[in-house]
């Protein structure tokens, strides 16, 4: 991590603060600008693919859209600590918007905050990471997730299929 901060530019469009929802993953805390959720659902079980990787879980349909289900906890260079006690299964499934069609599983979603325009993010190095900050606030650690860099990091080291003629 470097020394730079991010402010957040976005304080023009909702007064002066941008909405952050947070989601426990393990004993770690993360959140996901609420404008990039389309909406948080009870968990249903995935309809597994063949050959994914261990932190792709499978496919849901949610709202109409099949949406591919990452595993929070478990994503490379997310992976959520654990404490002595055993892991909980997901609880709810976190719809995202955008072109990617993805979802997170996650164990269960917190509060939703404002972060401040005067507030600032310790940035991660690459904009290709899953993590794209991290905020401290009354002594806890919230990893603000880099939606445009979880799936790359899902399927690293595999190749995307491809169409053959």
């Amino acid at each position: 991590m470097n020394s730079e901060t991010i402010e957040n530019d976005d304080a023009g469009s909702e007064g002066a603060h941008r909405k952050l929802q947070l989601v426990h993953a393990g004993s770690s805390q993360f959140a996901i600008f609420a404008d990039e959720i389309s909406t948080i659902v009870a968990w249903q079980e995935p309809t597994p693919l063949p050959h994914a990787p261990g932190s792709v879980l499978g496919v849901v349909s949610i709202q109409g859209r099949m949406l591919t289900v990452l595993d929070l906890a478990t994503l490379p260079g997310l992976e959520a600590t654990f404490s002595d006690v055993p892991r909980k299964s997901p609880g709810h499934i976190v719809a995202l918007r955008g072109d990617e069609q993805l979802a997170l599983a996650i164990e269960v979603p917190g509060v939703v905050i404002l972060l401040a325009s005067t507030e600032s993010i310790a940035r991660q190095d690459a904009v290709t990471k899953p993590v794209l900050g991290v905020l401290q606030r009354e002594g806890a650690e919230i990893k603000i997730l880099n939606l445009k860099g979880l799936f790359p990091i899902a399927i690293k080291e595999r190749q995307r299929r491809q169409r053959q003629f």
